[in-house]
């Protein structure tokens, strides 16, 4: 016996360690390929509250404002490292570990096995690397997406300490406490505003209550039903003092993209586009695919493969929504529940808003959709008589798994940037411009070695700072500096041959298609 049980223990940590081993490496070595610009906000959010004057800097012109959020995770190490990848990837393990332990407990909640809760874990994480998309909104910046998905499994592993069938819910100690605890924690989730509204709060709050109503076992108004409704009132009202406090605090603080959840569309362009939504599931997925790939090739045969898991993805909850009444588990219901409610709101949104449901913006729904096929897989294991359709399941989570880990593995050699903020150190230029996708990401890349803001070039010619994660003051004049550069695309190159380009006293080809051009002054 006691073999059987070393060996269930063996195969459990196996899991989970190479899961978390996994995206440790990915942190460490696979994201450094990959690296953008897209993934540098956290950390610029970080260095700016180190730098400027409160949580907030106001000359910053924030993508979002989240002050519960990764800036609070990556700010002690950009104050020892600096901006560079290194304080990147320290906050990104120290998300792991925080993202990884809810997500054991929450499996526990569910009432899993120690062991099973592992494997569930370590599942989990290795279905967060398929694709540039998933592990970009995962490991790559802490935002809305992969933060209301770590609040709403915190919440759940709260909520599950308090008794709701209490005849007295305030007059005993152990509810009291877990109330405030979830009050508290709602006040802070609710202080990252309006997108942590859509990815939290509807999806937590409303499985709590639609689970209450849909259970038709229990009258309409009886003590537990009251009680539900009493804790989701006292969390909410906390979670709107967060909220206005939040909105306190970020007075006068310029944001850009988190606009775009607040902005409805003209009706002209509301539409319910089915075929879009699953396709960018599949991309989440599977990631894109080319023409020139045959059907037979390995990459071919991997891809195809994680279609196969992206349209499980999208039918197994709404089986396990079928099953819902044999569930006994109510952690398990309301994190069901949660999901469909998730993906109804958070569509809803993306059709009404200036949000469109592109891809990346689906990675919240698919990781929150894996978390419940990974759940149902272990219900129907543990369920003898559904056993064989978990073993099924199963089969498929570890190809997809397996799958993630190639698709990690196969990410080597190096960042295009990393190149080029050593050829920049080369030439003994530290400051310049360059377009968004090239800007940032140099920057980081080179530790902050290589100063480099983001500007737009039109098609007439014109060249203007863009204000993107950025402080204005940052494009000023730099004391003792007489060199300056901007790299420059082809396009842009030819496009500025007339204009600012003339004025260069060098110019440095890069790559074949882009120019690093050397000026004596700053452009700006």
């Amino acid at each position: 016996m006691s073999k059987v049980i070393d060996r269930k223990r063996i195969a459990s940590l196996t899991v989970f360690v190479v899961g978390i081993l996994s995206v440790v490496y990915y942190i460490a070595f696979g994201e450094k390929v990959e690296f953008d610009s897209d993934f540098t906000d956290t950390i610029l959010w970080a260095e700016a509250m180190i730098t400027g004057n409160g949580l907030f800097d106001k000359t910053m012109a924030y993508a979002y404002t989240l002050p519960f959020g990764g800036s609070l995770l990556m700010a002690p190490f950009v104050a020892v490292f600096g901006v560079g990848y290194k304080a990147h990837a320290l906050g990104f393990v120290l998300f792991l570990a925080i993202f990884a332990f809810s997500l054991y407990k929450l499996f526990r909640a569910m009432e899993f096995s120690d062991n099973m809760s592992l494997i569930c874990t370590g599942i989990v994480l290795l279905l967060s690397l398929p694709t540039k998309n998933t592990r970009m909104i995962m490991w790559g910046h802490i935002i809305h997406y992969s933060l209301g998905l770590l609040f709403v499994i915190i919440a759940l592993s709260v909520y599950r300490k308090i008794d709701i069938d209490s005849e007295h819910l305030f007059s005993e100690k152990k509810n009291i406490v877990w109330i405030a605890v979830l009050s508290i924690l709602t006040m802070l989730f609710l202080s990252n505003g309006l997108t942590i509204v859509l990815f939290f709060a509807i999806p937590f709050f409303g499985a709590t209550i639609v689970e209450r109503f849909i259970d038709t076992g229990d009258e309409l108004f009886c003590k537990r039903n009251i009680n539900t409704l009493i804790i989701a009132i006292v969390s909410m009202i906390a979670g709107m003092a967060g909220f206005v406090i939040s909105k306190i605090l970020q007075r006068g603080v310029n944001t850009v993209y988190d606009d775009m959840f607040k902005e409805i569309q003209s009706w002209q362009n509301w539409v319910w586009d089915f075929e879009d939504r699953i396709r960018c599931m599949l991309v989440v997925c599977a990631g894109g695919l080319s023409s020139d790939i045959a059907m037979e090739s390995f990459t071919g045969i991997k891809v195809l493969y994680m279609a196969l898991f992206g349209f499980a993805v999208m039918i197994v909850p709404f089986i396990a929504l079928v099953s819902y009444k044999k569930i006994q588990n109510r952690v398990i219901r309301l994190f069901i529940i949660s999901y469909i409610i998730l993906l109804s709101s958070t569509l809803f949104i993306y059709d009404f808003s200036m949000a469109r449901g592109t891809a990346h913006r689906m990675v919240g729904i698919y990781m929150t959709a894996a978390i419940v096929v990974v759940t149902y897989t272990a219900w129907l294991i543990k369920n003898k008589e559904l056993s064989r359709f978990g073993v099924l399941l199963s089969v498929i989570l570890i190809g997809a798994a397996g799958c993630s880990i190639l698709s990690v593995a196969a990410l080597r050699g190096e960042n295009r940037f990393e190149k080029l903020a050593k050829v920049l150190e080369e030439n003994d230029l530290h400051y310049g411009y360059a377009e968004y996708w090239s800007a940032q990401v140099t920057t980081v890349l080179s530790d902050s070695k290589v100063q480099v803001c983001p500007i737009d070039v039109s098609e007439e010619g014109d060249i203007s700072k863009r204000l993107y994660n950025i402080r204005p003051q940052q494009f000023d004049s730099k004391e003792g500096v007489d060199r300056y550069f901007a790299f420059l695309s082809a396009w842009e190159y030819e496009t500025l041959s007339d204009s600012i380009v003339k004025d260069a006293i060098d110019v440095i080809e890069f790559d074949n298609d882009g120019y690093i051009v050397v000026f004596d002054h700053n452009i700006f």
